[in-house]
């Protein structure tokens, strides 16, 4: 027996001396791995590989009332870089490159980013849920107010930290946000904030910097606010689902739930649009993406801000689109298109 394992060991042995004696051998085997490692190396790039559709009709649940038509957000695909997407982007005409500094600020790291852009996700569907119930006629309110640290630049002199929410400035409790901004400025060489970061009340202090000549922080603050209504909204969105372009988009659909009418008249409508509480439509990036995926879905009319309209126009007659194309300002805007 144990002669049999060295006989087998001596077999296993000579075989891999012999394998490393042929160069080609030893090319031919490594080098598919070696190129198959060198392209999944991570690059400081964002790869954007197109744009899609999110169906909003299932995403949102408000009442028992069914749809003919369809109601769908546009957004752009895109992942962080490797060698090979990079690489891609010079083959496919779709993809596109773009380094990460250029998304994120100030050498923000994604964490952060991240956090950020969820946030707005979560701001923008709140908006839509009070523009929605408003022009419905429906019991809409609000439910609870937070003010969110979501940006620190690198050279501030803070102790706080991205997601910290703030309670106190100078023992002051804040209460809206021209009041906390006051208790700010009010302020000399330093001010005292009270947070509540991971559960635990945390006393930081946070010395000024000079910023274009202005006395600053060096931080963003956002006033969180979420609203209760009457029916309930319930979103079925998942945490990669996130970013506040879809805004517009989710209001229309919140509100063709809310009255009598289908609103699309049984057509495929989609688009594109941060919304604020007042029902203004915003300026959103990666349409030329968006509209793609309008064109791929079939769709029947797409709705864009007013300030993407020129670029949007441009594209979609040079690309021979054949949805209709309507730029918004408003919430209202849209409603009344659909409706006439």
């Amino acid at each position: 027996m144990i002669e049999e394992k060295k006989t087998r060991f001596s077999k296993i042995k000579n075989r891999i001396i012999t394998f490393f004696k042929n160069p080609r051998e030893v090319i031919s085997f490594f080098l598919p791995i070696i190129v198959a490692v060198i392209m999944l190396i991570p690059l400081p790039y964002y790869v954007k590989l197109g744009g899609g559709t999110i169906k909003l009709n299932n995403k949102i649940v408000v009442n028992e009332k069914g749809e003919n038509g369809y109601f769908g957000a546009l957004y752009v695909r895109e992942s962080k870089a490797n060698v090979m997407t990079y690489l891609l982007t010079y083959i496919v005409p779709s993809f596109d490159r773009e380094k990460i500094e250029n998304v994120t600020v100030n050498e923000e790291d994604t964490t952060n980013y991240n956090y950020r852009e969820k946030l707005y996700f979560t701001s923008s569907t709140q908006a839509a849920t009070k523009v929605a119930f408003e022009k419905a006629g429906k019991e809409v309110k609000v439910s609870s107010s937070r003010f969110i640290v979501i940006y620190i630049d690198k050279d501030s002199k803070t102790e706080l930290k991205v997601g910290d929410e703030i309670i106190k400035i100078n023992g002051t409790n804040v209460s809206d946000y021209d009041g906390m901004l006051s208790l700010i400025n009010e302020s000399l060489d330093s001010v005292n904030i009270i947070v509540k970061r991971n559960g635990k009340s945390v006393n930081t202090v946070n010395h000024f910097m000079k910023i274009d000549g202005e006395k600053k922080l060096g931080i963003v603050i956002s006033n969180e606010i979420k609203y209760s209504s009457n029916p309930k909204v319930k979103l079925k969105f998942n945490g990669r689902e996130a970013g506040p372009s879809g805004g517009l988009m989710i209001a229309l659909s919140i509100y063709d739930k809310l009255v009598k009418e289908d609103i699309t008249g049984g057509k495929i409508v989609v688009g594109t649009g941060t919304i604020d509480v007042d029902g203004n439509v915003g300026e959103i990036g990666g349409i030329k993406y968006k509209l793609m995926a309008a064109k791929r879905k079939k769709a029947d009319i797409v709705f864009v801000p007013f300030a993407n309209y020129p670029e949007a126009k441009s594209i979609s007659v040079k690309k021979e689109y054949k949805f209709k194309l309507v730029p918004v300002k408003t919430f209202d805007d849209a409603v009344n298109y659909l409706k006439k």
